[in-house]
């Protein structure tokens, strides 16, 4: 009966073998940098359409700090997000805080999702590749909804996340989005002058 042998390297081998893999290793997170998103970034001056059938653009909110959002109106990752976006909006927003939503879905409620859901900023519709190209995602991967983009008040975009950042979709996802907003808006704050 015949058994396997295994095959014997030399220390020569196993060094090459060794190397090899660290190349490609070193290669694939090249590829995965060239692949990501750069941040900071200009914003483009994306267009979101709305029930209405007014458009609002990123540019409008130029002196502000943005959270824009891309949703599915029926995803409950997403729903969390607006519910957690609502608690923050009251405190931030008198601090120049602002949010924008966008409905990636097909044929999207979008007046039932704002009535459910009590959405007290915009909620329009974007296209999935427009809204793929704007947020600089691979052509090659599967995104996850939602998408979470802060925008300073000079329009750069500082901070991007979708729903494959599980690091920033956890349990503290609330404190993660306002901590992101707070850095912004302190960043463009008016100081007050000293008193005399």
């Amino acid at each position: 009966m015949d058994q396997a042998v295994a095959p014997v390297y030399s220390d020569f081998d196993m060094r090459a073998l060794t190397i090899a893999t660290l190349v490609l290793a070193a290669a694939s997170v090249y590829l995965a940098r060239m692949q990501a998103a750069q941040i900071p970034r200009q914003s483009p001056d994306y267009a979101i359409q709305l029930t209405d059938g007014k458009q609002i653009k990123v540019s409008d909110y130029r002196g502000k700090v943005l959270c824009l959002t891309f949703i599915l109106t029926t995803c409950p990752h997403c729903q969390k997000t607006t519910q957690l976006l609502e608690d923050i909006y009251p405190v931030l927003a008198p601090k120049g805080f602002a949010v924008v939503e966008a409905a990636l879905n097909e044929n999207p409620d979008v007046p039932s999702f704002v009535s459910n859901f009590k959405v007290p900023w915009p909620v329009g519709t974007a296209g999935v590749l427009s809204a793929l190209d704007y947020m600089q995602w691979p052509k090659d991967k599967r995104p996850l909804v939602p998408f979470v983009v802060f925008i300073d008040r000079q329009g750069v975009i500082r901070a991007q996340y979708t729903g494959v950042d599980e690091g920033f979709f956890d349990n503290q996802q609330e404190q993660h989005m306002r901590d992101e907003a707070e850095k912004l808006l302190n960043e463009g704050a008016v100081k007050a002058k000293p008193a005399h």
